[in-house]
């Protein structure tokens, strides 16, 4: 072989490493690309406090939050650049959605493990699990060896004795309706409502959670007219819930509509008993029914489970007025 013929092979192999090497790094980067998919571990729930699954992508953050996970604890390394990298994009998407993450670093490449940390912090995980308030979310990379090495800490100390499987990893297997809806979900908590609505228009028909966060979106654009209406169509809708009774009760309220926000503030009441917001409309409907009495009876249980709640103090403070004091 000549060496120009040789020179252009090497310049060739060395532009196929480099492709290789450019397209290892973009799965790296993409733990929930079709590539990495197959791999990646079904999330699972240890009790009801212990979420175990992958690295959370955005779809899935929103999602989780909706499950009411309030800390991560992320076990990713940083001292590997892609891993480093995925952490800070995890950070800054939790801190925009009000949950907080704890790094606990494993060292793990195809489950071989490295590093003198990994025991330790397996075990500080775990108990970093155990201190914290509300749900939390535990994962590695995969959701595969680091995470089970800290559920197999949590099944011995906290009063665990089994795992059940949650929902799948949560990009996998969901249709275009629920990851628009969970996108606009994560939107709307950004309160950009138009791009909220956007999202939602582009699969169609809306289903339930659709029209129920399009009512709350028209509720803050204070378009009372659309947000009853949407409201309304998920109230019509098979099976429907608390939060699209309550929803409708308060666009009936701002719309001086008191007997329909008070027959909707009821059935959401009848559904969810417990609806501290269904609570909180029924109490501005029968204070401006002058119905006084029930209506402090409701304030005082929400004052008492949330002494700190603006809306429910200013709320009580006007019933210590006289009767003909302006409303």
């Amino acid at each position: 072989m000549n060496k120009s013929l040789r020179n252009k092979w090497l310049a060739i192999g060395a532009c196929v490493a480099l492709l290789g090497a450019a397209a290892g790094v973009w799965v790296l980067l993409h733990p929930a690309s079709f590539v990495v998919q197959p791999w990646r571990a079904q999330q699972s729930v240890t009790g009801a406090r212990f979420v175990f699954g992958p690295y959370p992508v955005d779809a899935d953050m929103h999602r989780l939050k909706a499950e009411g996970i309030t800390t991560i604890i992320s076990l990713l390394n940083p001292q590997l650049p892609y891993e480093a990298s995925l952490l800070e994009d995890e950070k800054e998407r939790a801190a925009r959605l009000g949950m907080r993450v704890l790094n606990f670093p494993m060292g793990s490449i195809l489950g071989q493990r490295f590093g003198a940390d990994y025991e330790r912090n397996s075990r500080a995980a775990a108990e970093a699990a155990i201190a914290s308030p509300g749900t939390v979310y535990i994962h590695c990379y995969l959701g595969l060896h680091r995470a089970a090495s800290v559920r197999d800490y949590l099944e011995q100390h906290a009063g665990q004795v089994a795992t059940r499987e949650f929902d799948g990893s949560l990009e996998h297997g969901r249709s275009q309706r629920q990851l628009a809806n969970e996108r606009a979900q994560g939107l709307y908590e950004q309160d950009d409502y138009a791009g909220a609505l956007r999202e939602l228009a582009t699969v169609q028909p809306l289903d339930y959670a659709a029209h129920v966060l399009t009512g709350w979106i028209q509720l803050r654009l204070g378009d009372n007219v659309l947000a009853r209406d949407a409201f309304r169509r998920a109230t019509l809708m098979a099976d429907a819930k608390a939060d699209a009774w309550g929803g409708l009760g308060f666009a009936l309220l701002r719309l001086d509509d008191l007997e329909g926000a008070s027959t909707a503030f009821e059935q959401a009441l009848r559904l969810s008993p417990d609806d501290n917001d269904a609570m909180l409309g029924m109490a501005q409907v029968l204070y401006r029914q002058d119905r006084t009495q029930q209506a402090r009876a409701l304030l005082e249980r929400l004052h008492a489970e949330s002494p700190d709640n603006a809306e429910v103090n200013a709320l009580l403070e006007r019933l210590k007025q006289p009767a003909d004091a302006p409303r």
